[in-house]
């Protein structure tokens, strides 16, 4: 089977761009489609984060990850994955929501998008879904978790100095952004609902927080959770009763997971207690035919199970399963032409 039309990859973050350099080397055109700009994701994490993996298990596309320290910085690995992007050109729509894929009569698939509130649809070879989880951090559900004050990311500690957060979580996430705003200068109070700081956070990291905590640097309330958000205080449940904290921001950060909605728009099944998208092993088809599934989300709710370095080969996978589906593939321009390609895009414009 010959085709035209492109196969669309949602999302031009590290998996995204490995699929599309994968399909490209198997003579399959490609273009990634991203909400924001091409790794929109990373770019919007901690200034100061440093991966706990190390260098040779984020690599991609078989280029190598050089670099002096074993664990990357955030803009190190920025720059790594978007000079991947370039040196294997890469298409990218910027500023894209996709919104929906669904199986296109005669073969391929149907994508709807929106950009700049204008709808469109346009065909695909195939779609590989790539999104991962961190661009849907989880909510706290309580009332008031819509406020201005509530900050459901952590970028930079800076403009909080000399003021009064409060930080949700137990995890890596909440533990970094604790120490990050403790050292930029903020009067920091951890709620965490598990009675310590979580084995999983990193080990450098860890230590490090438990010792701010014991030296009263970092107010820190366990077993404890938020009940309500006002606008200059939080109402919490402690082991002692309920207690009324004042704060000027707060960051629950409290995980992640797949945007099951997408998936439900697309047909995609969701299986189990963890609601993993259904998918054959072998290819990474889903349920739903021309639709590939790649990366993190493919572990549903259960977002510790699947990395980048476990995933890696998932890319070489889909495109030997497109590939040989489609036999000669013709590279084409988008069919989307109100939307212009591009091969690398500034992560912070």
């Amino acid at each position: 089977m010959r085709t035209e039309h492109p196969v669309a990859v949602v999302g031009a973050g590290p998996t995204g761009i490995a699929c599309a350099v994968e399909l490209g080397r198997r003579g399959v055109s490609a273009v990634c489609y991203e909400r924001g700009g091409i790794l929109d994701t990373l770019s919007r994490m901690p200034e100061e984060m440093r991966w706990f993996s190390t260098r040779e298990l984020l690599g991609i596309a078989g280029v190598p990850f050089a670099g002096p320290e074993p664990h990357p910085t955030r803009l190190e690995t920025l720059a790594y994955y978007r000079a991947v992007a370039d040196a294997f050109d890469v298409k990218v729509v910027p500023e894209t929501k996709i919104e929906s894929i669904v199986p296109r009569e005669g073969g391929g698939v149907r994508v709807s998008a929106v950009r700049d509130q204008e709808r469109s649809e346009f065909p695909a070879a195939a779609a590989v879904i790539a999104t991962g989880f961190f661009g849907n951090p989880k909510s706290l559900g309580v009332p008031g978790d819509d406020l201005p004050l509530v900050h459901r990311r952590y970028v930079s500690g800076y403009p909080f100095h000399g003021r009064d957060v409060l930080v949700v979580g137990g995890k890596n996430s909440a533990a970094e952004a604790a120490l990050d705003l403790y050292r930029h200068g903020a009067r920091v109070t951890l709620v965490v609902r598990a009675a310590a700081i979580s084995d999983r956070v990193k080990y450098w990291i860890k230590p490090d927080l438990e010792n701010r905590i014991r030296a009263g640097s970092i107010a820190a309330y366990f077993e404890s959770r938020v009940l309500e958000i006002g606008r200059h205080s939080v109402l919490l449940s402690t082991p002692a009763g309920e207690r009324t904290v004042s704060t000027d921001a707060v960051f629950p950060l409290i995980g992640y997971e797949p945007d099951f909605a997408f998936f439900d728009r697309c047909g995609i099944r969701l299986e189990g207690a963890n609601r993993a998208p259904a998918h054959d092993p072998g290819t990474l088809e889903s349920n739903v035919p021309g639709i590939f599934l790649a990366g993190a989300l493919l572990g549903g709710a259960e977002i510790g199970r699947i990395f980048i370095e476990n995933s890696r080969h998932h890319a070489a996978m889909i495109a030997d399963a497109i590939a040989a589906r489609a036999g000669a593939v013709t590279a084409a321009a988008t069919s989307f032409p109100s939307f212009r390609t591009s091969p690398g895009n500034d992560p912070d414009r």
